[in-house]
């Protein structure tokens, strides 16, 4: 980095970190009592004896990093991933890029989603960028800076990764996708939409508008509050062109989430209706057919007899990721599992090589 975080700014950091895994009038001492709430956070930070880790699935569980060309000041930029590429893989595959929200690693990400399982079963690589400490010491994206500054050298890092991962042969340059949780999803957001032309569709789970924040202080009000701006007028602001490339999106948000409120669903929902040019009935679709446990609504918009957008609301579910491994923080048992929701939306879309 070019310079270290003011205090106020670290602050303020520090606060959005808290307010999207758990409200901060539960916290004194973050990690201490995120240890004795969630055991699962020690166990991912030195797994025990026995215990689950994706490694033990039969595919290849890698560590690489991509280097980036320095900015003035900066030092040995570069940024790190896991890749998980199922066993006996043959062929160029699909990928899916996940990026993890605050307080998580791709590790702990990979364990609650269960996605590397997913991938070995049905044939396609997941990529896992890490978002270093030296950025932020909480592991945030800073999707609320949308200049050029830190976050927008994230969003053009992890674009930076879709070529390298783009270029390898054994991935299918078109079927490459995008999914995050919290941050991670509004991060997703701005990289789809910046550069729809690397990305044939993106899973937002419990993610936050785009464009309605600016520094941290304002992304905390988003979080907390949503936009009272149009969705639309929204994507400007985060520097995103209409009239681009197609950008399916599929999006996940509990009703039940007291840290990334989920009118917050909704209104990224209408984002990419807006710039897909589809008509925005989200008002009107309270009666869209649920799915089989009874608790999910399931509003789906599309041409052709395609889903464009499709947005999940499940009821009951927290800031987790739904339908997860309930032993891993912020993954939770309630509702269908969004791995395979997103893989099945996925699967229905192609970008043109």
């Amino acid at each position: 980095m070019a310079k270290s975080l003011s205090p106020s700014w670290e602050a303020q950091l520090r606060q959005i970190s808290r307010a999207q895994f758990q409200p901060a009038k539960h916290i004194r001492s973050w990690l201490g009592r995120l240890e004795q709430v969630h055991p699962a956070v020690r166990r991912l930070r030195h797994p025990a004896p026995g215990e689950p880790v994706p490694t033990e699935l039969p595919g290849a569980w890698q560590s690489l990093k991509l280097g980036l060309t320095p900015l003035p000041g900066e030092l040995v930029p570069q940024l790190a991933y896991r890749l998980y590429i199922p066993a006996g893989a043959k062929g160029a595959l699909p990928v899916v890029v996940m990026l993890h929200g605050c307080q998580q690693t791709p590790e702990s990400l990979a364990l609650g989603t269960r996605m590397n399982a997913l991938a070995e079963r049905e044939g396609f690589i997941v990529a896992y960028p890490q978002q270093p400490l030296r950025r932020s010491v909480h592991r945030c994206w800073q999707w609320f800076d949308l200049g050029a500054g830190q976050g927008g050298r994230e969003v053009q890092a992890l674009a930076l990764l879709v070529d390298e991962l783009a270029s390898r042969p054994d991935v299918r340059t078109g079927e490459i996708y995008l999914a995050g949780l919290s941050a991670g999803a509004a991060m997703a957001a701005l990289v789809a939409l910046r550069y729809p032309d690397k990305i044939a569709a993106v899973g937002l789970h419990s993610g936050v508008v785009i464009g309605a924040a600016d520094s941290p202080r304002a992304g905390l009000k988003a979080m907390r509050h949503g936009s009272a701006t149009d969705p639309a007028l929204l994507l400007d602001a985060a520097g995103v062109a209409s009239g681009g490339p197609e950008m399916p999106a599929i999006v996940v948000h509990g009703m039940a989430d007291d840290a990334v409120h989920p009118v917050n669903g909704r209104l990224l929902a209408r984002q990419f209706l807006a710039y897909n040019g589809l008509e925005d009935r989200l008002e009107s679709a309270n009666d869209a057919p649920g799915l089989p446990d009874g608790n999910v609504r399931d509003a789906r918009f599309g041409r052709w007899n395609r889903d464009i957008v499709r947005l999940v609301e499940v009821g009951g579910l927290g800031h987790a990721w739904s339908g997860g491994d309930a032993a891993v923080p912020y993954h939770s048992d309630v509702g269908p599992d969004a791995s395979w929701l997103m893989w099945q939306f996925f699967r229905q879309h192609k970008r043109a090589a």
